[in-house]
């Protein structure tokens, strides 16, 4: 299989005109990637609260994980900023599987290692809702992070054959070969 007929699957569908029709983003958009940057900044905020007052992580969590953990969750930042600041999807789209494979990367590491502690995490919330989330534990938070590993897994595969094939198709509309 060669370049040109790797992505034929994809491009039967029509998806990858239909994502270079849409590759410039409307000023809606873009600032709901403003919104995007300021939701993972306080959730980096409130996981960062949490840890202080001695939830969600481990003993084992050291300052190399704590640079690895809120170095991925505020990398995520990028993809939005990108997209924000040049107003174009496909850009933003090399950015998310930059951003998938660093998380892949750091959450196998975590995965591993485990450096976490989430079997008394309930107790932070009100006291009328605290047995409604006590099933959560560390076995329940290291099934999810199983499943969101395998997820970004494909979406970094998705996004770097759509990002290539969209920019194959933006370059040929460039070029003047047409639509």
């Amino acid at each position: 299989m060669n370049e040109a007929t790797a992505g034929t699957g994809i491009q039967g569908t029509g998806q990858v005109k239909k994502e270079a029709d849409r590759e410039h983003i409307g000023a809606g958009e873009r600032a709901g990637n403003l919104v995007g940057i300021v939701l993972i900044m306080i959730f980096a905020t409130l996981i960062y609260y949490i840890q202080d007052r001695g939830y969600i992580f481990s003993p084992e969590f050291t300052a190399v994980d704590s640079v690895l953990f809120y170095g991925t969750l505020l990398f995520g930042i990028i993809p939005n900023l990108v997209r924000m600041l040049t107003a174009r999807r496909n850009l933003g789209r090399l950015f998310d599987m930059i951003s998938s494979l660093l998380f892949l990367v750091v959450g196998s590491y975590f995965l591993v290692k485990f450096p976490f502690d989430i079997d008394d995490l309930y107790l932070i919330l009100p006291d009328a809702i605290q047995d409604s989330f006590r099933w959560f534990n560390d076995a329940v938070f290291r099934f999810l992070l199983q499943v969101a590993l395998i997820v970004t897994a494909i979406g970094a595969v998705y996004n770097g054959v759509m990002y290539v094939l969209v920019r194959r198709e933006l370059r040929r509309r460039e070029s003047g070969l047409g639509r």
